[in-house]
């Protein structure tokens, strides 16, 4: 018997050996990669049972090549520095200072083509403003200039001033633009019975989160590590950064706030909009807000902007920039106002009142500003700052953007530009007093969110703490809108966040061949509905008249249920000046008709600023074409060749050097009479 359970134990033992042994030859690799391969495929923003938004990674082959492109010169300095300034805490004011060895150095080069230049001298001009009522558009001008030195403390009624060297042949060293936060008298302590956080608000221009993850992975990865909440669900609600500004800042949508009181013909109509850090104004903050300085202002691009402070600190628009440019000096526009948004935090930095900002680092072209290497270790690098200076222990932070990147034909991505940045710190003390808030905010990053729930939140700060809450108000925009710090309805719609078709992008959506476009006349009915709108307003007097050009774009939403009709986002071109518009409606295959059409919240693509310059009413703008701007059309190609063959001919004659009378008797009157013919064949062509 006991061979025979030898024998049993070894058949055993050799039978599960051989399952082992083919079990690590099976292929679990493949099963694992699949799933991976799955999982990519599948991967959503947020998945909820009404708004699936995909996330689909790609690597953005034209951000690649303009990284690269603007990495061989994005720096805006060259050489060492020759002017700076520091703030000396013991005096409480700015001093500026000159490095003589730069000055010499810089000197020296020059001496090449001017010898013997050994001086040189420094001035600055004051960035003032403007104090009359005519107008906010230009609102600054430079002062008389005053000479300084090293060492020089700056007055402290000096805000902002450009400081320039020169050689003794007034040629100049090196310039530099400056912008002071310059301490206020003090304010006395607030009253409150519990503590409040200081709001810090930074915000992107232009800049997707598909963007923010490939472009800027340090920055993104240090935000995870460090605890911030990513809201995945947020999205845009308006076309451009006025719109979703403006939404965050006043809880209103375009309509509302282009009908309320605020005439944008008279100056500084926007004092009578109720922004938000109004709101934290009466409850004690010190204010401050910054959106780049340059004079391509966010708010004076429809309206007339502010022509007296909106708030406590106000890092005005002070430099005219030309369209593409991102130097102010030697700083990037951008950086200018992170460093104002430091100084500002430095100089209230043992505050007894708390502190509301919004600074807004607006770029004037979406792809340059964050697409190089030196944006990316600044931003970085302030991030990292908050943290040393200890502003992350005492304020909620807020890191967002307005949209994502607007680009045209074929690397246009409708979800690229829909979902811009949100991310959210809350400081540890404020995390161990509201753990509710903390469970809603990380329920809420897989939530659709926009705008309107942000300003809710901000008002929902206000209350916090308060013995007698007031119950946030509830917006006249999006009455469904709620605060950040309590948790999202699962089965939200786009509806419900605010978020109109134009711009939901929970739908999904097909693009349309060439000839399915032609089947339809979506772009004819537009220019109609276009054309009925000005004439309802009676604009068609001083507006012309809009004929469609080309369709290039449709895309049409996949629809749950049949019927005979669908919804279509159209981009088109009209005639004159190539006004270039994209809308959201729905069309009747059947009668060929539209179901369903908001002229107004259909979109001007391109600039209409020099367009519509002959009216300042905003209902309407985006469409006017002003008979006096209309830019008559080139002529085509063929048309251009005949001109140029005619001139080519004409000119034959006299340009030939002069004969002797015996050289021109020679000319045969065979000759003259084939080119006078040639010319007169040229004039028919043309």
């Amino acid at each position: 018997m006991k061979p025979r359970r030898i024998l049993l134990l070894l058949i055993h033992l050799l039978t599960w050996s051989h399952l082992a042994l083919g079990a690590k030859r099976r292929p679990v690799y493949n099963n694992s990669q699949n799933k991976r391969s799955t999982q990519i495929e599948h991967e959503h923003y947020i998945k909820t049972s009404e708004c699936h938004i995909p996330y689909i990674p790609k690597q953005d082959q034209r951000i690649k090549e303009l990284t690269e492109e603007v990495g061989n010169d994005g720096s805006c300095s060259k050489g060492d520095t020759l002017i700076s300034s520091r703030f000396d805490e013991k005096l409480q004011q700015y001093v500026l200072h000159v490095n003589d060895s730069v000055a010499q150095s810089i000197l020296r080069t020059m001496e090449e083509e001017s010898p013997n230049l050994v001086g040189y001298n420094c001035s600055y001009r004051e960035i003032k403003r403007v104090h009359n009522n005519s107008t906010a558009v230009s609102p600054v001008f430079l002062g008389r200039e005053v000479t300084f030195w090293d060492g020089y403390i700056v007055p402290r009624n000096v805000e902002g001033l450009k400081a320039t060297c020169r050689n003794e042949l007034a040629e100049d060293l090196q310039s530099d633009t400056f912008a002071f936060v310059q301490p206020q008298k003090t304010d006395s302590p607030l009253i409150s019975w519990h503590r409040r956080p200081n709001v810090i608000m930074i915000g992107l221009d232009g800049i997707s989160q598909s963007n923010f993850h490939r472009n800027m992975p340090k920055i993104f990865n240090h935000l995870r590590m460090q605890g911030w909440f990513a809201m995945k669900g947020y999205s845009r609600v308006g076309n451009n950064t006025l719109h979703n500004l403006m939404a965050l800042l006043a809880g209103y949508s375009p309509n509302t706030w282009m009908n309320l009181k605020c005439d944008a013909s008279k100056v500084g109509c926007m004092k009578s909009i109720p922004l938000i850090w109004k709101r934290f104004k009466r409850k004690g903050y010190i204010t401050a807000y910054g959106e780049g300085m340059s004079k391509l202002s966010i708010f004076s691009l429809d309206k007339l902007g502010f022509f007296e402070n909106p708030t406590d600190f106000y890092a005005r628009p002070f430099l005219e920039l030309k369209k593409k440019q991102e130097c102010i000096d030697r700083r990037l526009n951008i950086k200018y106002i992170y460093d104002y948004c430091e100084q500002y935090l430095k100089r209230h930095a043992n505050s007894s009142r708390p502190l509301f900002g919004l600074f807004f680092g607006q770029s004037i072209s979406h792809d340059k500003s964050y697409a190089n290497d030196k944006m990316r270790v600044e931003l970085l690098e302030k991030l990292m700052k908050l943290k040393k200076m200890g502003t992350l222990s005492e304020s909620i932070v807020v890191l967002l953007s307005d949209q994502g990147p607007l680009r045209k034909g074929e690397s246009k991505d409708f979800l690229e530009e829909s979902m811009p940045i949100l991310f959210i710190w809350l400081p540890t003390w404020f995390r161990a007093l509201h753990p509710e808030i903390v469970q809603a905010l990380r329920i809420n990053s897989k939530r659709l969110t926009s705008p309107y729930d942000l300003h809710l939140t901000l008002q929902h700060i206000l209350e916090l703490g308060e013995r007698w809450p007031r119950a946030v108000d509830k917006l006249v925009d999006c009455p469904t809108c709620q605060t950040l710090f309590a948790p999202v309805p699962e089965n939200r719609t786009c509806s419900d966040a605010g978020i109109s078709e134009a711009y939901c992008p929970c739908d999904s959506y097909k693009l349309l061949q060439t000839k399915q476009i032609k089947q339809m006349s979506l772009g004819k009915l537009l220019i109609r509905s276009i054309n009925n709108f000005l004439h309802n307003h009676n604009l068609q007097e001083l507006c012309s008249n809009l004929t469609l050009q080309s369709v290039t774009m449709v895309q049409q939403r996949r629809d749950r249920k049949p019927s005979s009709g669908g919804t279509y986002r159209v981009d088109f071109t009209a005639i004159p000046n190539n006004s270039t518009f994209s809308a959201t409606t729905r069309y009747n295959h059947r009668h060929q008709i539209l179901e369903y059409i908001n002229v107004e919240s259909i979109n001007r693509l391109n600039s209409y600023r020099s367009d519509s310059d002959c009216m300042r009413r905003l209902k309407g703008r985006k469409f006017c074409i002003c008979m006096s701007r209309i830019v008559m059309d080139e002529p085509n190609e063929s048309v251009k060749e005949a001109q140029a063959q005619k001139k080519k001919v004409e000119s034959e004659i006299p340009n030939q050097e002069p004969k002797k009378d015996s050289e021109l008797k020679k000319v045969s009157k065979r000759q003259m009479i084939k080119r006078k013919q040639k010319i007169v064949c040229l004039n028919i062509q043309t």
